[in-house]
């Protein structure tokens, strides 16, 4: 438990607990007045009234720790309903027992004579009643705070899904990306007419993958590397014999779910960063594999020269926001990093944990 949940629950536990004996030391103290008699018992009811609230902290705070009472908050409604209902009326049993225990052999304000079945019954009743309402108190709490999180975890994935989607239509679709591909197929319809008709073919399939990926969180491994052979094929068209592909995936892997653009947030870095900057060009393999119940993604390439300026807009924004999406949509327990580490190759290593 964190140090505020730690601070927030104590403070929860003391001031609930408190305004119980607060508010039966008001009522008694009313009664007093009201009946115009002395009572003789007042103070030993005043301090079995704060014996009886720090009790109730002691077993719904133990209750708590031994039960798991987080855990169960995860529970649908029809498997918590009846644990909150058992667990209640055994609190107010024990709650109830420590009670006149404490009334008869502590603080001596109640004698065998006050002890009866219909008592027992009533007061166990009323003490399952108080912990019923404490235990819908905790549960309803979590369940505000586990919507909210789930609130604010929706919208950092909108935000990171639009700023995503915006960083590729800026990135890929910049006018000088869309103007290089037009040259080149004006070009190549006087020198290959078909090529130039598979260009296009690629440039519209890029585009409408692009325009589409507002609505899909994740796709299929197998959907997301066809875009990303049209991308690399517009690509080859300017960087011709530079651009080396490889590509090994395994079939088991194709239909692993993965977020929208992520292969082509990582391809697209490869080349920005790493071949378009080199004279000579370089390689971009592509692998996915499934092992140990996970997709094991990697993207490497030939790193650029030691030396060579940075592409404009280097900040690595890209590869940020592509992490954040995964971590919101595959769990925290998904993982991208780049190894820079190798003189060779740059490579980015993406692993997402499939269902169990």
């Amino acid at each position: 438990m964190s140090s505020r949940r730690a601070r927030v629950y104590a403070a929860c536990q003391v001031g609930g607990w408190g305004l119980y004996g607060l508010i039966n030391a008001v009522l008694s103290v009313l009664s007093v007045v009201m009946m115009q008699q002395p009572d003789e018992q007042f103070a030993r009811r005043m301090f079995w009234l704060v014996a009886m609230s720090l009790s109730g902290m002691v077993i719904t705070h133990v209750a708590r720790g031994r039960l798991g009472f987080r855990e169960w908050a995860r529970l649908s409604l029809s498997r918590l309903a009846p644990r909150v209902l058992l667990v209640c009326l055994a609190m107010g049993a024990t709650q109830s027992v420590v009670a006149h225990v404490l009334s008869r052999f502590v603080f001596r304000i109640q004698g065998f004579e006050d002890f009866s079945l219909t008592r027992i019954i009533f007061g166990g009743a009323f003490w399952s009643v108080v912990m019923m309402m404490w235990l819908l108190t905790y549960f309803a709490v979590h369940f505000v705070e586990r919507a909210r999180t789930a609130e604010h975890e929706r919208l950092q994935q909108q935000i990171a899904s639009q700023t995503s989607e915006l960083r590729f239509l800026k990135a890929q679709l910049q006018p000088h990306f869309l103007f290089n591909c037009l040259n080149s197929v004006r070009a190549l319809i006087v020198e290959d007419p078909t090529r130039a008709q598979q260009a296009v073919t690629h440039l519209s399939s890029l585009l409408r993958y692009a325009l589409a990926s507002k609505d899909a969180e994740t796709v299929p491994l197998g959907r997301e590397l066809q875009v990303v052979r049209d991308y690399l094929s517009l690509e080859a068209i300017r960087l011709e014999e530079r651009l080396r592909v490889r590509e090994d995936v395994s079939p088991e892997a194709l239909a692993v779910p993965v977020p929208a653009m992520l292969v082509q947030t990582l391809v697209e870095n490869a080349i920005k960063h790493g071949i378009a900057p080199s004279p000579e060009g370089g390689a971009v393999t592509v692998q996915a594999h499934v092992r140990e119940g996970s997709l094991l993604l990697e993207v490497a390439n030939t790193p650029a020269p030691v030396g060579t300026p940075p592409a404009p807009h280097s900040g690595g924004v890209g590869l940020h926001n592509a992490s954040e999406r995964l971590r919101l949509l595959c769990g925290t327990t998904a993982s991208l990093q780049l190894d820079q580490t190798g003189s060779t190759l740059t490579t980015a290593r993406v692993r997402i944990p499939l269902p169990s």
